[in-house]
């Protein structure tokens, strides 16, 4: 169970970490330089067709794809994305928008009054189940569709009942703004990633919601009072080394390791690809040994594959190839013992079987980006200066958004009372990042870096330094 979560912002972007018994359960990230689309409700302009699918356009210079199936035929549809982009992918876009809140979901199209409320497969106890069921009932005779959340389970009615018309209100909103608005156009912005962790993951016996900067500390305590009270006690802001603490730096960079020891000596090995993420495992049992060793061992990387998958946040299709484990009931042993480790997580997902040969396959949705994916780009094939010490995958080398946010969070740290100026050394490319970042704030009446720490920063270029190094001074 979460009871702890963590946030760390900067300028260029905030990074989460989910926390369980002091043991950190899921990372996330997100760049102020490339937002998450997901949430987010446009109408949209026509755009290229082809095959079973056609795409639209939500705003200049971005297409969305759109499913046939999902289509309206409107000259001008208005659509919700359901699937951020991914990989150089488009994003998702359906039809049927869904205004989720944190005790339930409304969608605002639905016409067939006997599909008007459902449950949440994870609400248990009938009693409770009944008491829901009534109450969505009663709310879906206003129109449009009602799911309770798992969220709702012992939530008081009244508050229940105020969400819906909290979401009602909001798509009374977005329908008048599509009146008045041309295509392509933004007319509804979904919760960003702190806002979307603390709807859809955080449980009410959450002990603490921790965050490290101002501005996003008073946005998140606005967002609980309207959507989620009952955790407003749980927020507090601090002004130390926020990832310091569970070791979720150690953390965070272990899991952006390729690499990962096994307990009882053995490794796994994770290569993520476009199509799918392949988790090799060496089970570390030695040649000939009993099957009870190996059944053993495959159970304890069983364990460290289910945890890395979700701290990691890798989704879609995953292949874990395990040992070929020669007795079919110890197959279906290891099988059992994978979703029992997967039932925790928060994601929807399905462990679907495993092969004779020893090859498991595991469905998880797409939902957050990938840790990887949101802090690491595909480095030149030509570049000797590669991903590093930031990860281990030699293809891939952090962003510049991602380094911009590390040395943010070095500086605020060495930052004390008093310091009347910060000079940051760097690479030339990082250093013209750094120079874009505060041109833009500049324009857009944002903070820039100095003022984000309220001193004086200078930015000089090193010629001698790679692309990810940096050194930070304050006098």
């Amino acid at each position: 169970m979460i009871d702890e979560l963590l946030i760390s912002a900067t300028p260029f972007g905030v990074r989460t970490a989910l926390v369980a018994n002091g043991n950190i359960r899921a990372f996330n990230a997100e760049s102020h330089a490339r937002p998450g689309l997901l949430g987010n409700i446009y109408m949209a302009a026509p755009g290229r067709q082809g095959g079973a699918a056609r795409f639209v356009v939500i705003s200049e210079g971005q297409s969305a794809f759109l499913a046939e199936a999902s289509s309206n035929n409107l000259a001008n549809p208005l659509v919700q994305v359901v699937r951020d982009g991914l990989a150089g992918k488009a994003p998702r876009v359906s039809t049927e928008p869904a205004l989720a809140g944190r005790y339930l979901v409304f969608f605002p199209t639905v016409e067939d009054t006997n599909k008007g409320a459902s449950l949440a497969r994870r609400i248990e106890g009938e009693d409770e189940r009944a008491r829901l069921r009534a109450i969505g009932q009663d709310l879906a005779t206003a129109g449009g569709g009602i799911t309770l959340r798992s969220a709702a389970v012992g939530a008081p009615e009244d508050m229940i009942r105020a969400e819906a018309a909290r979401l009602r209100s909001c798509w009374s909103d977005i329908a008048s703004a599509c009146k008045s608005c041309s295509a392509p156009a933004l007319l509804f912005a979904g919760p960003n990633l702190a806002e979307r962790l603390i709807r859809d993951i955080l449980p009410a016996t959450t002990k603490h919601i921790l965050i490290d900067d101002k501005k996003t500390h008073a946005k998140l305590s606005a967002f609980l009072d309207e959507t989620a009270p009952e955790l407003r006690a749980c927020l507090h802001l601090v002004d130390d080394a926020l990832f310091e603490r569970h070791d979720a730096a150690g953390a965070l960079d272990a899991a952006l390791a390729p690499e990962v020891a096994l307990p009882g000596g053995g490794r796994l090995m994770i290569e993520p690809t476009e199509a799918l993420t392949v988790i090799d495992v060496d089970s570390g049992v030695r040649s000939g040994a009993r099957a009870s060793a190996l059944s053993a061992a495959c159970s304890e990387a069983a364990a460290t594959a289910a945890e890395e998958i979700q701290r990691r946040n890798i989704v879609g299709q995953i292949i874990i190839d395990f040992p070929r484990l020669g007795a079919a009931s110890a197959r279906e042993a290891l099988l059992r013992d994978m979703q029992k480790h997967m039932r925790k997580d928060p994601v929807a997902h399905k462990v679907v079987a495993i092969s004779p040969s020893g090859l498991m396959e595991i469905t998880r949705r797409r939902a957050e980006t990938p840790l990887l994916e949101a802090l690491s780009e595909a480095a030149p094939r030509d570049s000797s200066d590669g991903y590093g010490s930031y990860g281990g995958y030699g293809v891939r080398w952090a962003r510049l958004d991602t380094l911009a946010f590390d040395i943010a969070d070095q500086a605020r740290q060495q930052v004390r009372p008093g310091t009347r100026r910060v000079t940051l050394r760097m690479a030339s490319e990082l250093a013209k990042y750094m120079a874009q970042f505060d041109a833009a704030a500049i324009r857009q009446r944002t903070a820039t870096l100095g003022e984000w720490l309220s001193t004086e920063v200078t930015v000089q270029q090193e010629p001698g330094y790679k692309r990810d190094q940096w050194t930070v001074e304050t006098i």
